[in-house]
């Protein structure tokens, strides 16, 4: 089960603010990957809170993204911090 508050509060300032700067269309860059990993508790920990989207072969050119919920809630945290602007 996916912990989302406990994952968002758990990232880095940085990298929430890059999930952020992406948006919830652009892949999830490598770092963002082992950051979301480091978050959830270690490598690979994290793959419930981001999915492959596209095809699964080769396994280099797969795209990640967030899941809906949690991209969802990636920016409902940033809606709330700036008082309802994103």
């Amino acid at each position: 089960m996916c912990d989302i508050p406990g994952l968002i509060r758990r990232l880095e300032a940085e990298d929430l603010a890059r999930l952020r700067e992406l948006g919830n269309k652009e892949p999830l860059e490598p770092g963002l990957i082992a950051a979301i990993d480091a978050a959830a508790g270690g490598p690979g920990e994290g793959r419930g809170y981001y999915v492959v989207s596209g095809s699964l072969y080769p396994v280099e050119a797969r795209d990640y993204h967030l899941r809906e919920d949690v991209a969802e809630a990636v920016f409902e945290t940033a809606e709330s911090a700036s008082g309802g602007r994103a």
